[in-house]
């Protein structure tokens, strides 16, 4: 037979309610800090993001193509 460990299982669970306590302080001391990084920065306008997203043909990039044609 194996033996048991010394170790009784509330030791187990207060050991993992500890690990797990400390991970969700850690992260939440890294969102706060995040959103405080955030804060000095200018809110972005809707247009700005959906232009940047992927290809879009402006004004410049038709000339261009105009060019090409002669």
């Amino acid at each position: 037979m194996k033996k048991r460990n010394s170790e009784s299982p509330t030791e187990r669970r207060n050991f993992l309610k500890g690990a797990v306590a400390s991970g969700v302080a850690a992260m939440s001391a890294l969102s706060a800090s995040k959103l405080l990084a955030d804060e000095g920065k200018p809110p972005e306008r809707e247009q700005d993001t959906l232009q940047s997203r992927g290809y879009h043909e402006t004004d410049h990039i038709r000339a261009y193509y105009r060019t090409l044609k002669t």
